[in-house]
């Protein structure tokens, strides 16, 4: 009888150390996909298209370096940033709705 119940609870214990390794893998899995589809947005970037970076900032890309990017920000001033400071990437109408908004 002692026997049956310890191979029970062995069972349960591989059900759930297989229920917490997917836990884990599915999250870092979907999280590595989505860093890798913006990696290849930020590596096909060109001249004049509109970034939006980590702090908020919305440039127009300027120029291009090794593992940097000069952006635009107003008129006469660019800034260097790393590629994985851009978190978003827009358009005209966005730069248009955040400038109305903001006044």
């Amino acid at each position: 009888m002692q026997t049956a119940a310890q191979g029970g609870m062995s069972l349960m214990i591989w059900i759930f150390l297989a229920f917490m390794i997917l836990m884990i893998w599915l999250p870092a899995r979907s999280q590595r996909k989505q860093d890798q589809e913006r990696m290849a947005k930020v590596n096909a970037l060109q001249k004049g298209d509109t970034v939006i970076l980590a702090s908020g900032i919305i440039g127009t890309v300027a120029g291009f370096k090794d593992n940097a990017l000069e952006v635009k920000i107003a008129e006469g001033i660019k800034i260097t940033v790393l590629k994985t400071a851009i978190v978003g990437f827009g358009s005209e109408k966005l730069i248009a709705q955040n400038e109305g908004g903001a006044k």
